[in-house]
């Protein structure tokens, strides 16, 4: 479970960047880990925004 202090400005930012971001680093499981990471981020940073009332 990931836990952010992070003001609504920053989490909002970052978890554009994580929408946004393609792996490519040329090798299909890294790209694939690197993906569920980030899409497990991106839930983290939802979950934040939804409770800190944004």
């Amino acid at each position: 479970m990931i836990f952010f202090d992070l003001n609504t400005n920053d989490a909002e930012a970052l978890l554009r960047h994580v929408e946004e971001f393609k792996p490519s680093s040329g090798d299909a499981r890294e790209d694939s880990r690197l993906q569920n990471a980030l899409l497990e981020l991106k839930e983290a940073l939802v979950q934040h925004l939804n409770d800190s009332g944004a």
